[in-house]
């Protein structure tokens, strides 16, 4: 892939599932999805380890992130089915 890409990084973070893709900016709010992947959120002790290696594996500059996080949020933590992930603000 290229190296000059304006990429994005997004998630779909679940108790059970976490969905990461990454969509390249194209023109006026136009955007190329390049790649998605789906994660047992459970099997994962946070979320940087999710996102360290879906990046690891497709090796794009990400310019800019969102995540949308499923759920209530309590002081800064997510319920996941294994227990609960620290998000920072």
């Amino acid at each position: 892939m290229e190296e000059n890409r304006r990429v994005i990084l997004a998630g779909d973070i679940g108790g059970t599932h976490t969905r990461l893709a990454l969509f390249q900016m194209e023109g006026e709010g136009l955007l190329q999805s390049l790649v998605e992947e789906t994660f047992p959120s459970g099997e994962f002790a946070g979320l940087d380890q999710i996102v360290s290696q879906f990046l690891s594996a497709h090796n794009l500059p990400v310019e800019r992130a969102c995540f949308g996080v499923a759920g209530p949020i309590k002081h800064n933590r997510q319920p996941t089915c294994t227990g609960w992930w620290t998000l920072a603000n």
